[in-house]
């Protein structure tokens, strides 16, 4: 079984009608549409991502490159 998540690790999203929960992996694991009290579209927070979530990531790997430093012109 998968560790579940704290309530810690998720953000707050809202716009004073819904709101969602979403993870530090960017997963929005809670969120209720159009309304706070309309049923959840996404409920993996009350068990696992067959509960319903939404995520965006990219296919490929994520390219690193260091930072730039000096002075900007």
């Amino acid at each position: 079984m998968p560790q579940r998540k704290r309530i810690e690790d998720y953000g707050f999203i809202g716009n004073m009608r819904t709101a969602a929960l979403v993870d530090r992996d960017a997963s929005v694991d809670w969120l209720c549409l159009p309304r706070f009290d309309s049923d959840a579209c996404c409920a993996a927070i009350l068990g696992d991502h067959d509960n319903g979530y939404w995520k965006i990531w990219p296919s490929d790997a994520i390219a690193r490159r260091p930072a730039a430093t000096g002075a900007r012109p």
